[in-house]
Order: structure tokens, then sequence, then C-alpha cells
């Protein structure tokens, strides 16, 4: 590794262990490690990483995304056009989907330009500075092409009808360039013009387009300069935010009240901070603080951040909208993107406090005799013999397939895509900032994080709690209308009609992953918005509890085809939205009284667990526990 890099900062003792490891591990492991890089660092730290991957047996690489531009830079197109609009060589200016105003460092007065027009999807801060603005598409809604990292393109087709009087952005442009509309279907199949009639269509019914682009080589030699040198002082780091990016997804509801993975704030970015800076300034969560970078002041909440090094302010750009819409307009703070590393950065307090809606407002991983987070190590994968307590009730009688889940621990990575993706399926209405704040969200899944360690090293733990579907639960037991009841398949389930809103259910549940519905979200829905829904999912109406159903709808459709197909009802073809989703197929999902169906085999690894399986709740919702090195394995 000291060969990639000509000059090796100080680090302390902490981060010196870190590296050894490292590079122990990747010597270990000849051909089987990968050095990673954020896409927003500088090319010469890039460039080094790329070479020493390529060291350790990794040729391919892909392009990285830019939230910003570097200074060294060759190619600076935005630095150009600012050079171009100061010396007022520009007449025309036309912005294409895109929003350089607020992304980027495009100079804000463009009053001198005789002639701009934007077309977007959004009327946005670019759009607000132009002559003309002309809405697009929804990528839904039209016709278009793509092309993949690997070179591998695909033909997107709509799946509706436009909803509004907009164009796609190829038909945009060729309008630009011929003053005439053409279809888009037209024009990406002119694209496509060399392939036959035949290949098209297939490529159609496929979704891709047979062969590949070839790749690309690239190789990099090591940079000149280091890239990592000691600096003095506070620096500040710019990055995307994890749920709104760069603010182009900033006015989608879905996406604000997303628990962002660490924090699990929503509705906001933050200044964070490291705990020994954050005690050094008197700071806790939600305080305000002013931090000056370059030719730019920023000011907005602390959130204190354990694992973050003590000389690194971090923050989040995606905020501060203007022109936007009605949920994303005017929240949190705006930066605009400059280096991945700003040195010389000032901070201070500002005496304010910033409400903050958090879905989780401890990170701490308890203690206790039964932990809800287990791990086992990598040399001894296996978990003690659970021994479930005796009921005092009677079994449930079941019948037919028997479902259930098994969520791999150590395959979760905490992104909540399977809670956006629940609250897709399920018509799970969007509260807002300050109903989240008195802890009144209506996910029926979430994703709680923990941290275990030293706050300066610490672990992330992550777990999904979806409803646990209990096969003696105690929701049925307090609820006074019988309005949550046990089908015979074993799935507990919910009677909206029944519900009277006392509840009782969820003072019950030990697992808190029942909501109630606090306040009439659908009744003035906009007619977009009804079409947006699952119409195999009830909406529901103020005054009742919801929870995750182990997606019965899904269930039922699958039971309902294979009726009338006249076959057995094979169960292995039901998946839920959030297994659907799960880029790192964490979960599985099934039949449990099939000893050969996939949650079944995971029900049986030596790793699985049932949460707080003490209190005799028996879930049908369970676990694998993670692995790690057996160090820290025994932390635990």
């Amino acid at each position: 590794m000291g060969e990639t890099l000509s000059a090796t900062p100080r680090l302390t003792a902490v981060q010196q262990h870190w590296v050894d490891a490292a590079a122990a591990a990747l010597k270990a492991h000849p051909g089987r490690g990968f050095v990673g890089v954020s896409p927003q660092a500088p090319e010469a730290l890039q460039a080094q990483v790329m070479h020493l991957n390529q060291r350790l047996g990794h040729p391919d690489w892909q392009v990285p995304s830019l939230l910003g531009y570097a200074q060294e830079r060759r190619w600076d197109p935005l630095g150009q056009l600012n050079r171009e609009l100061a010396a007022g060589r520009v007449t025309h200016l036309v912005m294409l989907d895109c929003n350089p105003l607020q992304t980027s460092q495009l100079v804000p007065d463009l009053e001198q330009v005789p002639f701009r027009l934007h077309a977007g999807l959004y009327y946005d801060e670019s759009a607000a500075q132009c002559h003309w603005h002309l809405p697009l598409n929804h990528a839904l809604e039209g016709w278009s092409d793509a092309r993949a990292a690997d070179g591998s393109a695909c033909i997107v087709q709509p799946l509706i009808e436009p909803m509004y009087a907009t164009r796609t952005l190829h038909q945009v442009v060729d309008m630009l360039l011929n003053a005439a509309e053409v279809d888009a279907h037209q024009l990406v199949r002119a694209t496509w013009a060399p392939i036959p009639e035949t290949q098209w269509r297939q490529a159609l019914a496929d979704g891709w387009i047979e062969p590949a682009a070839p790749p690309i080589e690239v190789t990099a030699a090591p940079a000149a300069t280091p890239a990592l040198t000691d600096i003095a002082g506070l620096q500040a780091v710019i990055r995307p935010d994890p749920t709104v990016w760069d603010g182009r997804f900033a006015n989608c509801g879905w996406l604000q009240e997303l628990p962002k993975p660490i924090s699990t704030l929503t509705w906001s970015n933050v200044i964070g901070l490291s705990p020994r800076q954050a005690e050094q300034l008197g700071l806790g969560n939600g305080d305000g603080v002013e931090v000056t970078l370059a030719d730019q002041t920023v000011r907005g909440p602390v959130w204190i951040e354990p694992g973050q090094a003590d000389e690194v302010i971090a923050l989040y750009a995606g905020y501060g909208r203007t022109h936007v819409g009605r949920v994303g307009n005017h929240l949190g703070y705006a930066v605009r993107p400059l280096e991945q590393l700003s040195v010389g950065a000032t901070l201070r307090a500002t005496g304010e406090h910033y409400r903050l809606a958090a879905t989780q407002t401890h990170h701490q991983l308890p203690g206790n005799d039964e932990p809800l987070i287990r791990v086992v190590a990598r040399d001894a994968p296996r978990l003690p013999t659970e021994s479930i307590p005796v009921s005092l009730y009677s079994p449930a009688a079941d019948s037919g397939p028997q479902w259930g889940m098994v969520i791999d621990l150590d395959l979760c990575t905490g992104c909540n895509a399977c809670v956006v993706a629940c609250q897709a399926e399920n018509n799970i209405a969007v509260v807002g900032a300050d109903q989240v704040a008195q802890g009144r969200i209506l996910h029926w899944l979430r994703i709680d994080h923990y941290y275990q360690g030293p706050l300066e090293t610490p672990r992330s733990r992550f777990q999904p709690l979806p409803c646990m579907h209990c096969e003696q639960a105690p929701c049925e037991t307090g609820c006074p209308v019988n309005a949550t009841v046990h089908s015979r398949d074993g799935l507990n389930e919910m009677v909206y009609n029944r519900c009277i809103g006392t509840r009782t259910c969820a003072s019950y549940c030990p697992y808190k992953v029942r909501r109630f519905n606090w306040l009439d979200y659908s009744a003035d829905a906009a007619p977009s918005l009804q079409a947006q829904r699952n119409p195999e999912v009830t909406v529901r109406a103020r005054g009742v509890m919801e929870k995750c159903t182990y997606c019965i709808q899904r269930i039922s459709s699958a039971r309902i085809d294979d009726k009338q197909q006249g076959g057995d009802f094979d169960t292995s073809g039901v998946v839920t939205a959030c297994q659907q989703t799960c880029p790192s197929q964490a979960i599985r999902f099934g039949d449990i009284a099939d000893p050969a169906s996939a949650v079944s085999q995971a029900r049986r690894d030596p790793r699985h667990y049932r949460l707080l399986e003490a209190l005799g709740t028996r879930p049908r919702t369970s676990y694998l526990a993670q692995i790690e090195e057996e160090g820290a394995a025994d932390e635990h």
C-alpha cells in the first residue's frame, strides 16, 4: 500500500490500527480484497485507489458520479460556462433536465443572457431564472433508452399515458434542432435503426438490447501529488443527502419522511459533529451552529455522529430549496457543492435550537440478558439452542400454508429500501415533520439502528422490524372488539371496520410495530395521488390501527391465480414488497410448513433466533445473527 502514496499523513492510534488491520486483511485474501472510495473524492485520490484495486486483481472500474467538480479537474465545463457568462458571450442558454443553480457553482446571475430556456420535471431554481420553462414527461410516461455502466442498453417504455401536456427530453432536443415535433417512440426507434425489427421487438419484450457495448479499458498510474497530507484546522466535507441526494428528490414526501440510515432523521439536513467536538463546544443534538467555509456561510442544527473524525464537519446537500414544490420548499439549510474536502472551516454556536424529527432517539445497544441483535463468530457461527416458554393459551388452529419471515442481519445494510417499498405497496400516508416529531409516523416497517463499542470507533447494527405475526400475540388478547385476529395460515390480521381506536393493541405489543392513524390523510387527495395508490390495498381512514400484513394482498392474488389455473397453491411464488426490494436479499419469506422452502431452511440455520423469545409470543418473523470476527463477536 505504501507504494501508491508518495506521502503518508500522521494517524491517530485508532486510525493506524484500522490501516494495519485493513492491510493485513488484503494480504491474507489475495484477489478477494477491494478498496472503496467516495464518488465525491478528488481525482488524485480516486486514481490512487483505482491503481491499488488494479494491483489487487480488479481491472474493472466504474466512472464515479460527482456531486461537485474538483479543482484539479482538467475538463471543467461549468467553469468554462461561468467564464463565458462573465464575459457576456452567451446569447442562448438552454438547461435540459438539470438544475445547475442548485446543484453546482454556476453563476446565479443570468440576467445578461438574452434567451434562457429550461426543460425539466419541476419548475425549480434554474427554471425561475429563465424566460421559458418546458415541462417534461415523467420517466414512466415516455419512451427513452439508457445504458448501464457495464455497457448494456435497455429501452425505457411508458407505463401510462402522459397525465399532462408534456414531452420527453428527446422530443424537446429534436424540436430545438429541427423545429418540428416527432413522436417519442419514433425518435427512440431511429436511434436503434440499425437493428432489424425482429431484434427490436425482442428487445422490447426482454427489456435490454444485445449485444452490449464493449467495456472501456481504463488504467491509472499513481498520482504525482499525494492525495493525503497533514491538514491543520477544521475540514468541511459536503455529502449528498442519503434520501434526497443533491435535492433532485426533495419534493418526494416518501423520501423526505424516510429515516436516514444512521441518524434516523427526517425532513431536514443537519451539521454532523463528532462527540468530542460537540462536548468541547457544549452542543447537543438540535443546537444551532454557523459554519463558514470558502465564500459561503451555513447555519443549521447539530447532530452528533459517533465515529466521525474530530477535525471534520459534515454538511449535507439537497436542502434549502426554494422552487421545488410544496413538499420540499424551505426545508433545512442550503450548501453549494465544493470540493470533497474544504480546509479552513470555522464553527461557532448561535444559541438557537431546532426541533428535529427523528424516528429513534437512542442508539445505544442495550446490554440485557437477551440481546436484541445477536452476533456470532465467523469460525463458530452458532447460537445456543432456544428454549420456548410454556404457553397457557391453546395453540392456534392452523391449516394450509403457514407464513413466516427470516431476516439475515449479516446481509442487512440498513438502507431503508424495504421501508419505502412497503410504503408504496400498502398506501401508507406521509404525515409530515410535526407528526413524526410526536412519534406518529405511519411506516409499517422500521429499521432500528444501534451503535456498539466506543464512540470514537463504534460499529453500526441494523435490525428491521415489521410485525412479528406472533403465534401467541398479546395484541389479539388485548383488543376489546376483536379487531386484530389470528388467521389459519398464521397471520396476525387487522379488521379495519371493527377497530375503534382504543390503541390497546399497541400498548400490548412488546415490539412496538403497530401504528395508529391519528388524522385523515386521504379525504382531499388529488386525482393524481389517488391514481398512484395500489388499488389492491385499502386506504385507511382516521382512527384505526395499521401494521404489516405480510403483503396479504399478494398472498391472496397468488392463491387465486393458482386456483384459476387448476393447480395447487405454489407458495414459493409469493414475494413480499420488502423482500422484492431488498438489494442484499436479506429477507426470506414463505411457507414454514414446507421443509424445502427457503424460509424453513433459514429457520434451521444455527444462527437463527427469535426476538424477545423469553416473552413467549412465538413470533413468525425471526432473524439470523450477524457474523463477525471472533474478537468482535465477543464484545457483545
